[in-house]
């Protein structure tokens, strides 16, 4: 790569039907992500849902990491569970691209960066599972928060040797906006942090270059002054420099 370029950073995003007309789609994410990505240096492309595999690799070639923007649930079927009471909305195409995307990136070694939904198909995508809804688990931590977007509202206990350690120590506090989390941890997978509760809120593929993934949304309290989350996209992004 071309040193002097600034790295190219894809990004997922949702396909939501158009309320005012009928079988008309549109491609949606939420600018935080691309704000997030321009302030550590980088240089956002929202990725659009496709079934074309030929353009999928082509947008790999120019790609210099892959972020998995936040969203609805992953289709259990994937985990070869029947939907249960309380999932969400479910949007197989998204699930279909996200997985090949994420397959042909792997192949590639460049970096990956997880958030939300993310780090959920993610977890699917090597082999693990997902509780469907926070009722299907023991838990009084409130994980779905109504207020400030950049609000912190739970504490997350974080492992050593890796970059959340880095920039937080053994402790963080974090917003939350998630009512699905990680039930079987995927084949590979490193978990480096958890909250109170035992859920999951982070972890790490430490056979890849650069492969993390977050249960919360670091990118709305990166654009609202936090700097420490900030510090997880100039991580990401310097780690597509090389």
């Amino acid at each position: 790569m071309n040193n002097k370029r600034k790295p190219l950073i894809g990004i997922t995003t949702s396909l939501e039907l158009n309320p005012n007309r009928l079988n008309d789609h549109k491609t949606i994410v939420s600018v935080d992500y691309s704000k997030a990505v321009i302030n550590a240096g980088g240089i956002p492309f929202v990725l659009p849902i496709t079934e074309n595999l030929e353009v999928i690799k082509e947008q790999i070639q120019v790609l210099d990491g892959l972020l998995l923007s936040g969203g609805g649930d992953p289709d259990p079927v994937l985990y070869g569970e029947d939907c249960l009471q309380e999932i969400g909305s479910i949007t197989p195409q998204r699930d279909e691209f996200e997985l090949v995307i994420l397959d042909e990136f792997m192949k590639t070694g460049k970096p990956v960066f997880g958030i939300c939904r993310g780090l959920q198909i993610a977890n699917v995508y090597f082999g693990g599972s997902l509780y469907q809804d926070v009722k299907y688990i023991d838990t009084t931590i409130n994980h779905m928060q109504k207020w400030l977007p950049d609000l912190p509202t739970h504490d997350i206990n974080i492992e050593k040797d890796n970059i959340l350690f880095e920039i937080f120590g053994e402790k963080a506090r974090v917003n939350s906006y998630h009512h699905q989390m990680i039930k079987d941890l995927g084949n590979g997978l490193t978990s480096i942090a958890k909250a109170k509760d035992g859920i999951i809120e982070a972890f790490q593929n430490k056979n890849h270059k650069f492969f993390y993934a977050v249960q919360w949304h670091p990118e709305m309290m990166a654009v609202r002054g936090n700097e420490k989350m900030q510090r997880i996209f100039d991580k990401f992004i310097e780690s597509c420099r090389k």
